[in-house]
Order: structure tokens, then sequence, then C-alpha cells
């Protein structure tokens, strides 16, 4: 028995018809899938580290040297994710800049160079803003154990800037700071 023609297109459109509305179904359910799967990463992300969503860079700000005429234009770090991460990964930093951390409290403080790119001095500063020590051309550290560089006193502040800064413009220790946070 031969089925007519008009019957087989039909047959044949339904089907069609089917698949379509298939494969339409189909893409929305992964477009679906990947939107819940990137607004749990999101809030993963958030739970674990807000300062990602959070930080922001604070820049503007200056510290300058009284004794020296010198001004730094710094950003500040003052949040825990900004004072754990400071100037890891920057491949440069340009002349007269530096970053300023801000600590709650003051007591003797310690930095390392892990995944920090550039050499660097670290000014150690008290709350009353005198340099309490400085830690001169401190290398990156491009191995897995890192050495640890420690203030001399008691510290509140700490700035960091390109090496070979502090000598350039005679900073030393005891030095006046001035800034505004």
């Amino acid at each position: 028995m031969q089925i007519p023609c008009q019957a087989r297109n039909d047959n044949t459109k339904r089907r069609d018809d089917k698949n379509i509305m298939y494969m339409k179904i189909k893409k929305g359910l992964w477009f679906s899938i990947l939107f819940v799967g990137a607004a749990i990463l999101s809030v993963g992300v958030f739970v674990l580290h807000p300062g990602f969503f959070l930080m922001r860079k604070k820049i503007g700000n200056i510290v300058t040297f009284p004794d020296s005429h010198i001004s730094v234009s710094v950003e500040v770090a003052d949040e825990p994710y900004s004072l754990s991460k400071g100037l890891m990964f920057r491949e440069s930093l340009a002349d007269g800049s530096g970053m300023l951390f801000v600590f709650p409290d003051e007591k003797p403080r310690a930095f390392w160079m892990k995944n920090t790119l550039i050499p660097l001095d670290m000014l150690f500063i008290s709350a009353d803003k005198r340099v309490v020590s400085i830690q001169k051309n401190v290398m990156p550290c491009v191995t897995t154990t890192c050495a640890s560089y420690a203030s001399e006193g008691a510290a509140m502040y700490v700035l960091e800037v390109n090496a070979g800064f502090t000598d350039r413009y005679g900073i030393t220790q005891g030095d006046l700071v001035g800034f505004e946070i």
C-alpha cells in the first residue's frame, strides 16, 4: 500500500517541528545551567574572598618627606585582601609612586617578596609617622621559600617604593613622614 505524498510530507514536517522544538529546549537548558553555574561560582568567590569584588584601589593619596622635600603618590592597602596582596604580580612601579600599608595597630612588622616581581625599598613607619627602619633594595623572591624582612621596631605603616628610592633622596631612619588617610 502506498502512502499519499501529502501524508508523508505532513509526517516529515511534524518530525522536523519536534526536532526544532527539542533543539530549542536543549539550548535553553544549557544556557540555564551555565547561568546558574556562574551565579554559584560568583557567590562562592564572594564568600571565600569578599575582597575580590569589594577591593578598590585607593589612589591619589600623597606621602611626603618634609625633611627631604619629596612626595610619593601611593595606593593605600588597608583591608585584609589588599594588605595580603600588596604589589604582588606587578611588573613595574612608576617613579614617584608606591603602596602604603595601613595596619590597625602598631607592632613589629615583617614582609616577604613572594610573587613580587620588582625590587623594592620598604620603609617601616611608626604611629607617630617616623621612619622606624628601612629595608633597602629587597629583591623579588624566585624560590619556593622566601626571606622575611622585618622592622627594627613597632610600625603601624609600611611604605613600599622602587628600590634605590631611599638612597636617591636621602631618606633615613628617624625621618618624619606626612600623610592623611
